[in-house]
């Protein structure tokens, strides 16, 4: 496992096998991020939310540098991106992802979510919670950051009835 080591992050152990929660990715898994990030069978589940995410926020765009990826939003340098992968053959194959941003003084809002079909609801291995996990890393990091009081999921459908308070709180 040394030698995904640089990407740093916090590994986790589940039912799956290792999780490796990071802020970036090695540049040799861009392929597999594209395919992650934009042409994700998933998609059509949170269209309308995604589209209006995009509309307000900026369109997820992969950055490349030093060897590493990362995931920001046109037009904006201050987003957070926390990848989940698993450790194979020396590098990483990533699962997931979820972009962030802290858009008030005491809140960080969670903008895009996308996971790996076999790990998202209904998938082969959706048991491994990866989308919990990843949002109890962001919860992390929020206990971590001063004055962050808040995380708020940014989907309307992953809203419901707390639209109106425009998303759904999480306790940090």
């Amino acid at each position: 496992m040394d030698a995904i080591r640089p990407a740093g992050g916090v590994v986790d152990i589940g039912s799956s096998g290792h999780f490796l929660f990071s802020s970036r990715l090695p540049a040799d898994q861009r392929a597999a991020l594209e395919n992650l990030l934009f042409f994700n069978e998933h998609q059509s589940r949170v269209r309308g939310a995604l589209l209006e995410a995009i509309e307000r926020w900026g369109c997820p765009e992969i950055r490349e540098a030093d060897g590493f990826l990362r995931v920001g939003l046109s037009g904006r340098a201050e987003c957070q991106c926390l990848f989940v992968s698993q450790p194979r053959a020396g590098s990483l194959r990533p699962l997931g992802l979820v972009i962030y941003l802290r858009d008030a003084a005491d809140r960080i809002t969670v903008l895009h979510v996308s996971l790996a079909p076999a790990y998202a609801a209904g998938g082969l291995h959706a048991e491994a919670n990866l989308l919990g996990r990843l949002m109890h890393e962001v919860k992390r990091v929020a206990r971590r950051t001063a004055g962050i009081r808040q995380v708020l999921l940014a989907y309307r459908a992953l809203r419901g009835p707390a639209a109106a308070r425009g998303g759904v709180a999480l306790a940090c």
